[in-house]
């Protein structure tokens, strides 16, 4: 009994290790990007990435995006990838590349408007 507790155990830190070691990360590239095909991609060596992003979430979280960054990012990404999977609009809303201009102060909130 303990034996096939282990195993299943095993198997998943084993799989926590790998991805951390090869910084394995799911990258959501949307339709109407610099590539003309949408997709997500699992990359290797994806140092500057979270473990679910997109190029476009990535320029808006630096400082100073250069003007052509999410071409320049995707460019960078097809060098690394290993797998290609069809896009999932799920997980391109889940890394949120718009956040910052979406943020609004409670004062513009549609419920605050209504209530007023």
């Amino acid at each position: 009994m303990k034996l096939l507790l282990q195993i299943p155990t095993v198997i998943i830190v084993l799989l926590i290790l790998a991805t951390w070691l090869a910084s394995l990360r799911l990258i959501v590239v949307p339709p109407g990007s610099y590539r003309l095909t949408a997709m997500t991609t699992l990359v290797f060596q994806g140092h500057g990435y979270r473990l679910v992003d997109s190029p476009q979430a990535m320029c808006t979280r630096q400082a100073h995006p250069a003007r052509d960054c999410d071409a320049t990012e995707t460019n960078k990404l097809t060098k690394t990838v290993l797998l290609r999977l069809p896009y999932s609009p799920w997980l391109y809303e889940y890394t949120e590349p718009d956040r910052s201009k979406q943020a609004k102060l409670v004062g513009e909130a549609p419920l605050w408007s209504s209530i007023e």
